[in-house]
């Protein structure tokens, strides 16, 4: 007895493994994007607290710090996403305004390029 496929049930069978299949490029289900992310958040951490050391012992080197910062980010921008960019250029100005007004304003026009 010859079993033969229906046309129609080709197409739903095509369907299917493309629904199934969809989600592999997706960030957030990908261990190697998962790991990207993680090391660029370590990466920021690291240089968010190399600043807040700076504060106290060593001011002048904020403004190169503030730009190895950005720079990450702008780096880990298709990571973190857009919004989860700007908010970390946003509040790391905020915490830097009373220590290094440039650094702020250099900060702040990075976030306002994100996304442009």
């Amino acid at each position: 007895m010859k079993r033969t496929v229906s046309p129609r049930a080709g197409i739903a069978l095509v369907v299917a493994a493309g629904l199934a299949l969809g989600g592999c490029g997706n960030a957030s289900n990908n261990p190697i994007s998962n790991g990207n992310r993680a090391s660029a958040e370590a990466r920021l951490t690291a240089i968010n607290a190399d600043m807040t050391v700076s504060l106290t012992s060593n001011p002048g080197s904020l403004p190169q710090l503030t730009q190895e910062y950005i720079t990450a980010v702008q780096n880990a921008e298709s990571l973190l996403g857009a919004d989860m960019a700007k908010q970390k250029l946003s509040a790391t100005a905020a915490q830097l305004v009373p220590y290094c007004s440039a650094c702020a304003q250099s900060l702040n026009a990075a976030a306002a390029q994100i996304g442009q």
